[in-house]
């Protein structure tokens, strides 16, 4: 069985350029990028210290985690340095005529 998802908009994507970041309040909480105008999104909870990466220092396609300065590869959740050793997920983003959608799994908390 599918993991359940539910549909959260985002914005507009002529509101969404490349380079920007948004978070969503959404349960759990999920930070979405538009690198090169290409969509993804990713869990906003650090999987080593549990604080919220949109907090932290996003350069290109790596996200810092504030607290212990973990890094993470935005486009695939893996983490690129420790303290962090476990991956984030990732969530589907899709493009609805000008509309940024994200199918925020639901199914299992990180």
């Amino acid at each position: 069985m599918p993991p359940a998802t539910h549909r959260v908009r985002v914005c507009g994507l002529h509101e969404f350029p490349p380079g920007a970041v948004r978070r969503l309040r959404t349960l759990p909480p999920v930070v979405v990028f538009n690198i090169g105008g290409r969509l993804y999104a990713i869990d906003d909870v650090c999987s080593h210290a549990y604080t919220p990466l949109s907090d932290g220092h996003f350069d290109g396609t790596s996200l810092e985690c504030p607290m212990h300065m973990s890094r993470f590869d935005v486009r695939s959740g893996e983490p690129l340095c420790p303290p962090a050793t476990e991956p984030l997920r990732t969530h589907r983003v899709e493009v609805h005529g000008d509309e940024v959608v994200v199918h925020v799994d639901i199914g299992r908390m990180a």
